[in-house]
């Protein structure tokens, strides 16, 4: 396996991180299309949802952070909407979002309480949106998942020269090429899919 500039490493990372997020929120928006927003885990998916979009924009070092010019102008608006929702309501609670009903001028984010039979239970207003959106945001998740995977290959490839022989390896975090960035690996067969065996853990014994 060739050496490699930690730049080529620390590019791979971001592109590996943001390819993976993107197709996580590809996943929640097409199963959110299927789903009646009165399920109780639509709210928790729409959360998911934004978190998993917005992670690639949203690293502390900017060098860890994808470029916004890699989204496409036609989807600009969908980006910017999934971005200041997840910022101010799905992410955070903020007491005024400044996003507001287009018809009544009124803050969407909303704290309610359901009163029932004296029993106080807090909430949010659950906010969803249209199946068109979706569908856009759809579009722009599968766009982005596979530019990035194209990136994510072409700095592999520029890191380790051919592609390694099948199998499974852990991706180093040491950007500085003190270490292989491939480590050949297996996956457990005592914990849950898509574990690794040298970083098995397991939960503590409560009754402890």
């Amino acid at each position: 396996m060739k050496k490699a500039k930690p730049e080529h490493r620390r590019e791979y990372w971001k592109y590996h991180v943001a390819a993976h997020s993107f197709e996580q929120a590809l996943n929640v928006a097409s199963h959110l299309l299927g789903m009646s927003n009165a399920e109780a885990m639509f709210y928790p998916l729409m959360i998911s949802l934004h978190v998993f979009y917005a992670r690639p924009f949203k690293h502390p070092k900017k060098s860890r952070r994808i470029s916004h010019t890699l989204i496409p102008n036609n989807l600009s608006s969908v980006h910017d909407m999934l971005i200041q929702m997840r910022d101010r309501i799905f992410a955070h609670h903020d007491k005024d979002s400044k996003i507001t009903d287009t018809d009544t001028g009124v803050d969407l984010f909303q704290l309610v309480v359901v009163v029932d039979g004296g029993e106080m239970r807090p909430g949010v207003q659950t906010i969803f949106p249209t199946e068109n959106q979706l569908g856009k945001v759809q579009n722009l998740c599968d766009y982005l998942y596979r530019t990035c995977m194209n990136k994510a290959h072409e700095a592999l490839i520029r890191c380790i020269g051919v592609a390694p022989a099948n199998g499974i390896y852990r991706v180093s975090t040491d950007f500085e090429d003190r270490a292989p960035l491939l480590i050949r690996s297996e996956l457990s067969t005592e914990q849950s899919r898509g574990h690794l065996k040298e970083t098995k853990r397991r939960m503590p014994d409560s009754s402890r």
